[in-house]
Formats: C-alpha cells, structure tokens, sequence
C-alpha cells in the first residue's frame, strides 16, 4: 500500500505536474543502497539517457557525496552532489571525465544564473586564456526512481580542466588552491584556504608557502614596488585575467564574494597565477527570493573586502586598463543584445520544467524565514532582463567616469 502511494504521488507530480515527456530532456539516473552524505562518497549506478541516443552512457559503477557542509547549501532540501565515474567519460559533448557536478540550483530561483555567469565567462575565452569556467547541460535527476528536479551537470574546476601539467614537489608546481572561508587577503590564515592541486594523494603541500609570501607581498609592499614592471603584481599575476576578473564580478553584481569563493590556479612556474570566479548564486541582482536593485557600486565593498583588489582599483593605471576594457567588451563581447540572447537561450531551454522543478522545491519558509519567496518564475526572469538591461547601463557610466 505505501508503495502504491508513492508510485500515485509520483505518476501525478510528474505526469500531471510535469507536462514533458522524458525523452524532451537528458536524465541522470541514479541508484543506490545508502542515503548520500556530506561526509563520504557512496557506492552508486550511473546512467545518462537522452533522445540522441548518441549521448545514452551507462549504467557506469560510481560515487556520490552531496556538496558542500554545514550550514551551507547541504542544508537545503535540494541537494547538490559530486559524481566520481570509474572511468573518464564524455557527457552530452563536454569533455572526457570521472568527476562531475550536479548543481542543484537552489537559491538561483530562476535556474539561469549559475548557467549564465559560467557562460558569459566563458565568452572572453577567445581573448582571454583564462576565462575558464566548466562547461555545462540541464538534466533532469531521478534518484532511486524519485524525481529530484532540474539539475546542472557541469564538469569540474581540475586539473583538466585548466591543462595544468604534473605536480611538483616544490613551490613551482602548477596549482589550483581555493577561497573557502571569508579572507580579506590581508593576512595568511591555513584554513581559509583549500589546496585542491596537487591532490592529498601527490603527498605535496605547498599552498602555505606560496600564500603567505603572496599576501605578505600584497600587505607590505610599497607602490613603487608593487607596480614595478619587473619584480611587481603584474609578474606574479595575468593583468589581462585581473582586469578582467573586477570587470566580470562588477557586471553581475556577485555578492557573497571578494572575500572568498574563488580559484588562483597557476600552471608551472614561471607561469603567472589567475583568478576564477565561483558560486553564483548570489548575481545578477537576486539570491534565492531576493531581489537587489542594478545601481551597486561594487567598489565600495571590494575596498573593505580583498586588499589585492583595494590596491588595484586604488591605482590610475589599472583604472584606466579597466575603462579601456570595458569599452573594447561593450562593444565586441558583452553587447546588451548578446546577453539578452544568452539568457533567452538559456530559459527557453528550460521552460517547460523549472516551474515544475521550484513548485517542488521551493518555497520552504521553515528553511530559511529570512526569505521572501515569490515563487513566480516568470517574474524573476523579467526582473532578470529588467535588471541586465539597467547594469549595463549603470556599468558604462561607472567605467566612463573611472579616471
């Protein structure tokens, strides 16, 4: 009998609440025994099925953990979840790989942020070598048979995924070390930071070394020094990727940020560190219910929040890089029309069942009561449209008058 009431909750919830067949759109199957955690991975089947039976994988033997921990996006009631494959496997065109992510999109109410804010980095690429972003595909989650929603499979921020050449036992190896915990980058702190390259496994640990140095240099170092040609930031960093990295960050108003939930990767020294931006869901004007109006000034908070970027945007030269900048990207890459054209793209994709996805996961006013939850999809799109139309413009009057 409970059984029956299961399968009738389900055929109702996704035949009546959910109006597209399966074959409209790539599932992820997932089966398992144990109930996946935070803390460890969990033997699980894979299998990817789609209408282009080219892109059908599995059922592949894998892993699962959910992502993240404590109070953070573990504690919502649609989890997100890391995927180990036993063997490096191409999905839905994206590169050949054993580790994969199941964004869950949770505070991203409209799912298009995330996807945005990956896509939209991923468009200075041409330019900029280290616009790099994973890429990535909606799929729907089936876990044990229970519809999970509308996830977003993307690849990982690894080693492959930045061509970075084999660890070194030394501070010259190539490395991938991560923002986890608010750091202002005025002193060291171990455990602000993750060293995600070299692995635990390599036996090498050099991120304490190279941070303390890094940090040391940004907090003591007079301008003369600083911005010397030689031996200054610009030796040490990509300028194009610094530049950049401010400009991005200011267009989409990324919140929950400057302080942490960023990547520094460097590929084998004398190659230069870059930045990579992560954790979206607070862009874009909204976070989770909220929404957040166009006519941020970033600055303000970038000087209080990360003394590398205080330094930089404190500097005439850099600021007028950035005008420069931003004028060539205006006009040639981040034009209104293309980002309107991205998130077009994007949502009419998904359409037909992210309302279904936030009916059923959203609003969970237990969950966090802070929250205002309007539980209107088509509302936080045209605000999201209302709302990139208006930075923009806010942005091209900001950088016009930056020098």
């Amino acid at each position: 009998m409970g059984f029956l009431s299961v399968s009738m909750v389900f055929i109702f919830t996704y035949f009546v609440i959910n109006p597209i067949r399966t074959s409209d759109f790539p599932s992820i199957i997932i089966k398992l025994e144990e109930r996946p955690n935070t803390k460890e991975n969990v033997d699980c089947s894979f299998e990817l099925i789609d209408d282009n039976e080219i892109n059908n994988r599995g059922p592949l033997n894998s892993k699962i953990i959910v992502r993240g921990g404590g109070a953070g996006s573990s504690s919502y009631p649609k989890k997100g979840y890391r995927l180990e494959l036993d063997e490096r496997t191409a999905l839905l065109g994206m590169r050949e790989d054993d580790d994969w992510i199941l964004f869950a999109m949770y505070l991203d109410f409209p799912r298009t942020r995330i996807k945005l804010s990956f896509d939209l980095w991923r468009d200075l690429l041409p330019k900029n070598p280290t616009a790099i972003l994973p890429d990535s595909r909606y799929v729907k989650l089936y876990i044990n048979g229970n519809f999970e929603g509308l996830y977003l499979l993307a690849e990982r921020n690894d080693r492959l995924l930045f061509n970075l050449d084999d660890a070194q036992n030394n501070v010259n190896s190539s490395l991938i070390f991560q923002a986890k915990k608010t750091s202002r980058f005025t002193s060291y702190e171990r455990d602000r930071f993750e060293q995600d390259w070299p692995n635990d496994y390599e036996g090498i640990y050099i991120m304490d070394d190279l941070l303390d140095e890094f940090i040391n240099f940004v907090n003591s170092e007079p301008n003369e020094v600083f911005f010397d040609s030689e031996e200054g930031i610009y030796s040490k960093f990509d300028k194009l990727n610094l530049i950049d990295f401010y400009l991005y960050n200011f267009l989409i108003d990324h919140g929950d940020f400057w302080v942490k939930n960023y990547f520094i990767v460097r590929n084998t020294h004398p190659e230069k560190f870059f930045l990579i931006p992560w954790d979206f869901d607070d862009s874009f004007g909204q976070y989770g219910g909220n929404k957040y109006e166009w006519d941020f000034n970033c600055d303000r908070e970038i000087k209080a929040s990360n003394q590398l970027f205080n330094r930089l945007i404190n500097n005439k030269e850099f600021k007028l890089d950035c005008q420069n900048r931003w004028e060539e990207l205006r006009n040639e890459i981040w034009t209104e029309e293309h980002l309107i054209e991205t998130l077009t793209a994007i949502f009419s994709e998904i359409k037909e069942i992210v309302e279904i996805d936030t009916k059923k996961w959203n609003p969970y006013p237990n969950e966090m009561p802070q929250e205002h939850w309007d539980n209107d999809c088509e509302a936080y799109i045209d605000y999201l449209y209302y709302w990139i139309s208006n930075r923009l413009e806010y942005c091209d009057a900001h950088f016009d008058n930056l020098v």
